[in-house]
């Protein structure tokens, strides 16, 4: 009986162990699906944010296609005039057209470099962290491992005694416990045998036991590693994708940075061809006016200081006391005098030409023939002729540059009838007359017309601007 009650409990430890590790493999096989799942949920969220990157990243491509069908046609038709009008108008504008088509190429390649260089500034933390990570995780597996790997040679010698237990009562075949009492020959050795066979009896239930122990202990251990081994295997294919996608992104860094790099050999080339000309164009029928390919960072620099200058202004509504006074070159705070200057009237508006005798215009407002943006109206004269005030007010600023408007000034005419504030431009001048601070009235001399800054030849650049804001200045000359 006792050998059967141990052979049972062997078969039932068996089974244990058998549902055990079937147990562990649903357990797998759940945990398995589960992180399909979440994998799956992960890779469709993941899709549906780069469905958002794609959507956008096709609307930029689309307007790359745009571009360079436009600066095809461009080309074609470069090709076609040089044949027999390069030179002309007409050329040049379309010439010029090609130069705009590849600065919004340019504009757009560095936009793009630019935010994927902000992903990549991103990413690169997010790798080191995560390969920070990965080297615990691989620490943690090889360490259960190696535990595990001694757990099982433990469990395996252990479990080799059982089993030979078991062959050395398989082999004694019909002898058993009942037997062995029985054939006793007397009470005392039937007493001996009985405390024997209780003895190995404990032994083997000891054994057994320590079977069980064991074989929980690897289950739980296997769990632990397989754990484990899941984690490692999600770091791992994280930190593979962020590295691709990290190399992809330098990919098109580097692609777009070759491109830009050939697009302004390109760019720098038409510009130099345009310029050229230009100049020639309007020395032959002296139409003269600015270069149409100025540098758009010198412009805004220059934008910049105007906006700021104006802002700084000071009306006679704006203040009590009424004081003319003169202030260095871009100062913020000009006290404007009631006195020097119209106060809420449209009488200001009305303006005399800014070069007398000079009405033909060689560019208007608000762009050239090119469609380029252009911000006040050009007055083509001869070397040298008189630059007059168009209205009455106050120098605001004198300029001496050797780009944009070169040798300009800014009168500070007073505010129209709804509180505006007029001033105005003169550009291109060969000297200046005046000074910051000074009043000077309508029609009076204020310089000497040139071909200074951005200028194709003689004229005056002239611009009305209301509250910084220019206009087209032939609505008020009379």
């Amino acid at each position: 009986m006792a050998l059967i009650l141990v052979i049972c409990t062997f078969t039932q430890t068996v089974a244990f162990a058998q549902e055990a590790e079937s147990t562990e493999d649903n357990s797998s096989t759940s945990e398995s699906t589960t992180a399909t799942t979440d994998v799956d949920e992960s890779t469709t969220n993941k899709d549906e944010k780069k469905i958002t990157k794609e959507e956008a990243q096709k609307l930029l491509e689309d307007q790359q296609k745009e571009l360079q069908k436009n600066l095809d046609e461009a080309e074609k038709k470069l090709a076609e005039l040089e044949k027999s009008s390069k030179g002309t108008a007409e050329y040049i504008d379309t010439l010029d057209q090609k130069i705009g088509y590849i600065n919004e190429q340019l504009t757009i390649l560095e936009e793009q470099n630019t935010n994927i260089q902000k992903d990549i500034d991103k990413l690169k933390p997010s790798i080191d962290k995560n390969e920070k990570e990965l080297k615990v995780l691989s620490d943690e597996v090889m360490k259960t491992r190696k535990e595990l790997d001694k757990l099982e040679k433990k469990f395996q010698s252990v479990y080799e005694a059982y089993c030979m237990r078991l062959r050395v009562m398989y082999i004694s075949g019909d002898y058993n416990i009942l037997s062995a009492l029985l054939t006793s020959s007397d009470i005392s050795s039937f007493l001996t045998r009985y405390e024997m066979i209780k003895s190995v009896s404990k032994s083997d239930t000891e054994l057994l036991k320590e079977v069980q122990e064991k074989t929980k202990e690897i289950v739980t251990k296997q769990n632990g590693l397989d754990e484990k081994v899941a984690k490692y295997q999600d770091a791992k294919s994280k930190l593979d994708n962020q590295k691709k996608s990290l190399e992809a992104k330098q990919k098109t860094i580097e692609s777009n940075s070759e491109q830009i790099a050939s697009k302004k050999v390109v760019l720098a080339t038409d510009r130099a061809e345009s310029d050229r000309l230009f100049a020639e164009l309007t020395a032959q029928n002296q139409q003269y006016t600015e270069f149409r390919n100025e540098d758009s960072e010198l412009m805004e620099k220059v934008e910049n200081e105007i906006q700021s200058l104006i802002s700084g202004v000071k009306s006679p509504e704006e203040v009590t006391t009424a004081v003319a006074s003169e202030k260095p070159n871009g100062s913020n705070d000009i006290i404007i005098s009631k006195s020097d200057v119209y106060s809420n009237s449209d009488a200001v508006l009305n303006m005399v030409y800014p070069v007398p005798g000079y009405t033909g215009i060689s560019a208007g407002f608000p762009n050239y023939s090119s469609g380029k943006y252009h911000g006040g109206i050009d007055f083509p004269c001869a070397m040298g002729s008189r630059v007059v005030a168009a209205q009455d007010g106050i120098v605001i600023t004198v300029k001496r540059l050797d780009y944009s408007y070169g040798y300009y000034v800014m009168i500070y005419h007073g505010t129209d009838a709804r509180g505006r504030s007029v001033v105005t431009l003169y550009g291109h001048n060969s000297s200046i007359l005046v000074s910051n601070g000074q009043s000077v009235k309508k029609g009076e001399q204020i310089a000497k017309s040139g071909s200074t800054g951005n200028s194709t030849g003689p004229h005056c650049h002239f611009e009305v601007r209301f509250n910084g804001q220019r206009a087209n200045p032939k609505n008020y000359l009379s």
